[in-house]
């Protein structure tokens, strides 16, 4: 049995880089620059953007550890599950808020270069010890997340006629990988969510994401609409498990929990927005029909 859910979370965890470049590429594809330009002029959205994710989302997991005893393994990963903003899968939610992903990439883009720059800085404070790399996390999610919506928009530019024939099967590819990828790691860690059930801090993984994507929400701001509060809460709820993988591996390789805790949370996270995003669909006019 324990092979088994091995073998699919494997699958889950081979198919995850593929879900990545996939889904960022397609954003460059389906995009100009000067859809990014448009959407810099929302800079106080921005502003509190970074206000909620690297501030208050902090605060709030540092409150419900207060509230919730669980071992210390597992709080140093919700800390820095707590700490890292900026995740692909921002984009496909995007997409299923039926929102325009120029608008989500361009938040995401934010996101992570300025988590680039405080969790180096930030994360030591709160967990003394810790050793991070900050040139390793940044140019790893500049290779991940951002590399691929250059190349996109490259060939969007340059081979329009190429780019027009590939990118609905970018897409497709893009939304199989991704409930590859979800229900892969899910099954896969089935046995360690029943190791740490009793522990309280799986409940306190779910609290802590709607919490904060409900900050998210009524931070963002609406301008007339209400893109910027849904972009809010879909942003702030999604954390940045690539960061948190790379600083995990790097400082708890002999303490397995952590990786662990930061894996369930992410991934029942990524379930929870999901609904979210379609629930915040309901009002909104289809603005990703290209995008699929």
């Amino acid at each position: 049995m324990t092979e088994a859910l091995n073998f699919i979370g494997s699958v889950g965890n081979f198919f995850l880089p593929i879900f990545v470049f996939l889904t960022m590429f397609n954003v460059g594809l389906t995009r100009t620059l000067d859809d990014f330009k448009e959407h810099l002029s929302e800079w106080r959205f921005y502003l509190r953007m970074l206000f909620v994710n690297f501030l208050l989302a902090p605060l709030m997991m540092l409150l419900l550890l207060q509230v919730f005893t669980i071992s210390e393994p597992l709080e140093a990963g919700l800390i820095i599950f707590s700490m890292a903003a900026g995740a692909p899968f921002v984009i496909k939610l995007t997409q299923f808020s039926e929102h325009d992903i120029a608008l989500g990439a361009t938040l995401l883009v934010v996101l992570v270069l300025a988590t680039s720059l405080f969790v180096p800085f930030a994360l030591p404070l709160a967990l003394p010890g810790v050793s991070i790399n900050a040139l390793e996390i940044f140019f790893s999610l500049v290779r991940q997340l951002i590399l691929p919506i250059i190349l996109g928009l490259l060939a969007n530019r340059f081979v329009p006629g190429l780019t027009k024939k590939i990118q609905p099967w970018i897409g497709k590819l893009g939304t199989i990988t991704l409930w590859i990828v979800v229900f892969g790691i899910l099954i896969g860690e089935l046995e360690g969510i029943f190791n740490i059930f009793g522990e309280g801090a799986i409940l306190l993984s779910v609290i802590f994401i709607l919490s904060v994507a409900v900050l998210g929400y009524y931070i963002a701001g609406k301008n007339g609409h209400d893109h910027l509060q849904d972009l809010g809460a879909l942003g702030t709820g999604q954390r940045n498990t690539a960061a948190c993988m790379i600083i995990a591996a790097n400082n708890f390789s002999d303490t397995p929990e952590v990786l662990l805790i930061i894996t369930i949370a992410n991934t029942l996270g990524i379930i929870m927005l999901v609904a979210i995003a379609k629930y915040l669909s309901r009002d909104n006019e289809p603005q990703t029909e290209n995008v699929t």
